[in-house]
């Protein structure tokens, strides 16, 4: 019976870290999408003022190499300078002006970068804990316990087939057994 019970607990334990999992990601996403965004909006309004030849040449190789690895198409990569933003800069004010431009690029880049580490960080566990999870079932042995260990684990599967993170099932799986998910079981 405890040995039933503390398997049951290692269940819902992995139920609940996939939920975080999934809820942390949704927030996270969120939050690194906006403030990439806000990067690249500063980035396009410091690079198109009127910067001095040498500010233009640093920012533009910068964000052509970016631009490259990247993939980004020929509208993001061209630099056209606006009329909104057209007016005579001191050579302080367009080096400060790239140099924005080059920390908002850096950011941008960072935010996609942060984003790939914590797809990984929290793929990485919630793969664990389902595994963890799909290994205690068996040990549920209780009568008592069977019925909500099945519950938890329909609602586990449910979970990691969430489209926030079945990427990392469908990543691991190619890895080990392990982490496949169990075979679909038809009423018949």
């Amino acid at each position: 019976m405890q040995n039933s019970r503390a398997a049951l607990r290692t269940i819902q334990l992995a139920v609940e870290t996939v939920t975080h999992c999934i809820q942390q990601l949704k927030v996270l996403r969120r939050q690194l999408h906006r403030g990439h965004q806000e990067a690249l909006s500063a980035l396009h309004a410091a690079r198109h003022h009127t910067l001095n030849d040498d500010d233009i040449k640093r920012v533009e190789e910068m964000v052509g190499g970016y631009a490259q690895a990247a993939d980004w198409p020929a509208t993001m990569r061209s630099r056209s300078p606006h009329d909104d933003l057209k007016r005579a800069l001191s050579d302080t004010e367009s080096n400060v002006l790239a140099i924005m431009a080059q920390q908002a690029l850096t950011v941008a880049a960072g935010a996609l970068t942060i984003g790939e580490q914590l797809d990984n960080w929290y793929g990485g566990l919630a793969v664990v804990a389902a595994v963890a999870g799909r290994l205690a079932l068996p040990s549920v042995t209780a009568k008592a316990h069977r019925r909500r260990a099945d519950k938890l684990m329909a609602r586990l599967e449910q979970l990691c087939a969430d489209d926030q993170i079945n990427w990392a099932f469908a990543a691991a799986a190619g890895r080990s057994p392990a982490f496949r998910p169990p075979p679909l079981q038809t009423l018949h």
